[in-house]
């Protein structure tokens, strides 16, 4: 597929003519787990989790995501693929600020969020299939838990996904990503998994573009 350059996509050419990616990253929009926080700082003495497993997004998180398809659109170098996380408010969140785009979609588990709560504890592939269009998603290549749980059975366990998990599994994307035969990729995930991926802490529906480097280094664009 050729890539649209105009000026602005000058820097993003350089980095692909020498074999790396562009990585244009966005945060899901807001969840109730998230203003459930806002209220209820994690780590405190009386927080308690409140038990929202894969959280959704709130009425106003369909909104910025919503508004957010206009960054996309303004986006100077167009995403070939759109990759996801399988966490329901990853998914909301692609559908409603790149579901213009007609670019394949695919659904990597790599992507997904550090599990510190209920709420980063996803669904089944096979009720991930009831909810989100064939045409458009597929989830049989993931398994039954496909988010870190301690190798428990209980798909509602819920246990801290260790530092050096999440360190590990986002070298093997950043390995993912630099593999893939696209140059230009869009990202839909999670504050953890893009704050270690990047170094850059993201507010709900931010969009930030990068480039990824044969090595591994990230370059941020300004």
């Amino acid at each position: 597929m050729n890539v649209p350059w105009n000026r602005k996509g000058a820097a993003h050419e350089a980095v692909i003519s020498k074999g790396g990616k562009v990585i244009h990253a966005m945060r899901h929009g807001t969840t109730e787990m998230n203003v459930f926080l806002r209220n209820n700082p994690y780590g405190s003495g009386t927080f308690r989790d409140p038990g929202f497993f894969d959280t959704v997004l709130t009425p106003d998180g369909r909104e910025g995501a919503k508004m957010a398809s206009r960054k996309v659109k303004a986006l100077a170098v167009k995403p070939e693929v759109l990759v996801v996380s399988p966490l329901t408010r990853a998914l909301q969140t692609a559908d409603f600020a790149f579901g213009h785009m007609d670019v394949p979609v695919v659904v990597e588990a790599l992507a997904r969020e550090r599990v510190w709560l209920s709420s980063d504890c996803g669904s089944s592939p096979e009720e991930l299939a009831r909810n989100w269009p064939a045409e458009r998603y597929s989830f049989s290549h993931l398994p039954a838990i496909w988010w870190s749980n301690g190798g428990n059975k209980d798909p509602k366990h819920v246990v801290l996904e260790p530092e050096e998990d999440l360190t590990a599994r986002v070298q093997l994307f950043r390995e993912w990503l630099l593999a893939r035969p696209e140059k230009v990729i869009g990202l839909v995930a999670h504050w953890g998994l893009l704050d270690e991926l990047t170094g850059d802490s993201f507010s709900n529906c931010e969009l930030r573009s990068y480039g990824l480097h044969p090595g591994g280094k990230l370059e941020k664009f300004r």
